[in-house]
C-alpha cells in the first residue's frame, strides 16, 4: 500500500468517528427527554384528577416514551436517527402539556357540572317528599272518592 492510500484511509476513519461523534446523543439530551416526558406525565395526571378524559393524552405519552427508547437503541447504529426521534419524543412531550390544560379545564367544568346536578337532584327529592307529606293525604283521599264514590258497601249480615 502507498502512502497516500494510508493518509486517505486514516482521513477516512478520522472524517467518519467525528461525524458520528458529532451527532451521536447524549446522556443530558436523552436526560431532557426524559425530564420533558415526566413533565407530560405530570400534566396528564393533574388533567385526569380534574375529571378529563386523558386516554388519546396517555397514547400520546406512551408514544413519547417508545421514542426515546427507540433512539437509545439505535444512537450507536443510525445517531441521525435517534437524534430526530429525541426531538419527536421532545416535541410530542410539549403537546401533551399543552393538551393536557385545556383537558384538564374541561375536566373541571364536567364536575362543577356534575356537582350542581346532584345537588339539583337532592332538592329536588326533597321538594317532593315534603309535598307528599303535606298534601298527599288530602289527594290520595280525593282520589279515593272518585274512583270509588259510587260503590256501596252492603253489610254481609243483613
Amino acid at each position: 500500500m502507498s502512502v497516500q492510500a494510508i493518509i486517505l484511509m486514516f482521513v477516512v476513519v478520522l472524517c467518519s468517528n467525528t461525524f458520528c461523534n458529532a451527532y451521536a446523543l447524549t446522556k443530558s439530551e436523552v436526560s431532557s427527554a426524559t425530564t420533558a416526558i415526566q413533565s407530560a406525565f405530570v400534566s396528564t395526571h393533574n388533567a385526569e384528577e380534574s375529571g378529563g378524559n386523558v386516554s388519546g393524552l396517555v397514547r400520546q405519552l406512551n408514544d413519547a416514551i417508545q421514542l426515546v427508547q427507540k433512539a437509545e437503541d439505535e444512537n450507536s447504529s443510525n445517531p441521525l436517527q435517534a437524534a430526530a426521534d429525541i426531538q419527536a419524543a421532545v416535541q410530542e412531550a410539549h403537546n401533551i402539556v399543552t393538551e393536557s390544560k385545556s383537558i384538564k379545564s374541561i375536566g373541571t367544568v364536567t364536575q362543577e357540572i356534575l356537582y350542581i346536578r346532584s345537588i339539583a337532584s337532592a332538592i329536588t327529592i326533597i321538594v317532593a317528599a315534603v309535598l307528599i307529606y303535606i298534601f298527599g293525604g288530602r289527594v290520595f283521599r280525593k282520589i279515593w272518592l272518585r274512583m270509588y264514590g259510587n260503590f256501596v258497601v252492603k253489610p254481609s249480615h243483613g
